[in-house]
């Protein structure tokens, strides 16, 4: 269990730590990456669970921005249980955290719905390519 002083410093140090790495975000992304990762350590240490939802969403987002979709899932899940858990938690950091879910699922739907496109292509079987460009094509606008 940590004294008051500590769990104190660790948020400060997390909370420093999650304003570097959204400030680093749209120039240094392993920047963002790492000071993300540091302070979800550091919020999950202080016991701070909604803070951590909302900072273990933004990890995710960056490793989305990465393109690594498979780090990116379990932290929105992680997320997201951890809103639904608690019912104080902000409307608007639920609504944030599925729509990134929401995000990456659109993102793999539409891959692979581009993967069956050319699979069917190959094979030239027309009700299939039909199929999936037209959902390719939805997935699109």
């Amino acid at each position: 269990m940590l004294s008051d002083q500590d769990r104190i410093d660790r948020v400060a140090r997390a909370q420093e730590l999650r304003r570097r790495g959204e400030s680093a975000r749209p120039r240094d992304g392993a920047m963002a990456r790492l000071c993300y990762e540091e302070a979800v350590l550091l919020f999950r240490e202080a016991d701070e669970p909604l803070v951590l939802a909302h900072t273990v969403r933004h990890l995710g987002d960056v490793y989305l921005e990465q393109g690594r979709p498979d780090l990116a899932e379990p932290c929105y899940h992680e997320a997201l249980g951890l809103y639904r858990s608690h019912e104080h938690h902000s409307s608007l950091d639920l609504a944030n955290a599925v729509r990134s879910l929401a995000v990456l699922r659109w993102e793999q739907t539409r891959t692979l719905w581009e993967e069956v496109l050319d699979l069917y292509t190959n094979l030239s079987i027309e009700a299939g390519i039909k199929e999936s460009a037209a959902r390719v094509a939805a997935l699109s606008t």
